[in-house]
C-alpha cells in the first residue's frame, strides 16, 4: 500500500532508466564540450555562469508555496498563528480582524520572499553552479586524460545502473 507522501518514490523508481540516461547524457555533453574547448586551445579562465533565474513576481503560486514552506512554516512552528487566534478570536471574537491580519501578513511574507530570500537562494545556486563548472573546467584544462577517464568511468557506471534498473524492473 502506498503511504501518503511516498508517491514520488514510486515515480522515481518507475522512471529510473530515463532519469539516469538524461543525467548521463547531460554530464557527458558537459565533459565533451569542456574537452572540445581544451582541444581548440582556449586558456582556462574563471567564468561566472548563471544558468538559473528567479521567477517573476507575477508567479503568485510559486511565491505562495515557497512562503508556505519557509517563513510560513517558521511562524507555524513558533505557534504565532495560534497565539494570534487565541487573542483575537477566542479572547475578543474578532474573526474579521484575524483574517485581515493573516492576509496582510501573508502578503508581507511573500514580498520578503520575493525581495530577499529567493534572489539570495538563486544567487547561491548560480554561484555553486559556477564553482562546479570552473572546477571541472580547470581539471580538464590541467589534466585532459582525467577528463577522458571521467567520461569512460561515467559511461561504465551509467551503463551498469541502467542494466540494474532494467533487472529490478523485470523482477
Amino acid at each position: 500500500m502506498l503511504i501518503k507522501g511516498d508517491w514520488y518514490k514510486k515515480v522515481l523508481i518507475k522512471n529510473t532508466k530515463e532519469i539516469l540516461s538524461s543525467a548521463g547524457t547531460y554530464f557527458i555533453l558537459v565533459l565533451v564540450f569542456l574537452l572540445w574547448r581544451f582541444a581548440l586551445g582556449y586558456q582556462f579562465k574563471w567564468q561566472q555562469i548563471e544558468p538559473l533565474s528567479p521567477p517573476s513576481i507575477f508567479i503568485r503560486s510559486f511565491y505562495s508555496a515557497f512562503t508556505f514552506l519557509t517563513l510560513g512554516l517558521l511562524l507555524y512552528i513558533v505557534r504565532f498563528y495560534k497565539v494570534m487566534h487565541d487573542i483575537l478570536v477566542k479572547g475578543m471574537g474578532l474573526w474579521g480582524l484575524y483574517d485581515a491580519i493573516k492576509a496582510v501578513l501573508w502578503l508581507l511574507l511573500m514580498f520578503i520572499s520575493y525581495q530577499y530570500i529567493v534572489p539570495w537562494l538563486f544567487a547561491l545556486l548560480n554561484a555553486s553552479a559556477s564553482i562546479l563548472y570552473n572546477i571541472v573546467g580547470f581539471i580538464l584544462y590541467a589534466l585532459p586524460p582525467v577528463g577522458i577517464s571521467l567520461l569512460i568511468i561515467f559511461y561504465i557506471i551509467l551503463k551498469s545502473k541502467v542494466k540494474q534498473a532494467n533487472l529490478d524492473r523485470d523482477i
